[in-house]
């Protein structure tokens, strides 16, 4: 079972901003998150998460160029070392990848959804 420290919920205009900048259609289970937790820290005995907050995923997405090492993904927090996680645009799948050498070749399958790679099935 996943221990989730929650941070508080994101302003309703960060995420109105947030929502005008993102063009792709986020999975449902993760703008849920994301409206009651702005951001958090996830760990289980496998993995730890730090999903960052609604104001930074963008900015964050631009500073290490998604788009221009792995088209096709989007950021959504990290390990809190040298991996990124991230959704698929195409599938909302859930996706490892390293922040150095960052491509699609590189990406590790994670999860079908966001609601199971959090721990919250």
């Amino acid at each position: 079972m996943a221990k989730i420290e929650r941070n508080p919920p994101v302003d309703a205009d960060a995420m109105d901003t947030f929502l005008e900048a993102v063009h792709f259609a986020l999975p449902n289970d993760f703008l849920d998150f994301f409206k009651k937790s702005d951001g958090a820290q996830i760990r289980t005995e496998d993995y730890y998460v730090i999903l960052w907050p609604i104001p930074e995923i963008i900015q964050l997405n631009e500073d290490y160029g998604v788009e221009e090492y792995a088209p096709g993904f989007f950021l959504f927090g990290s390990d809190g070392g040298g991996n990124a996680y991230a959704i698929e645009k195409a599938t909302g799948f859930i996706f490892e990848l390293p922040f150095i050498a960052m491509s699609k070749d590189e990406a590790i399958f994670k999860s079908k959804n966001f609601t199971d790679f959090i721990g919250l099935d």
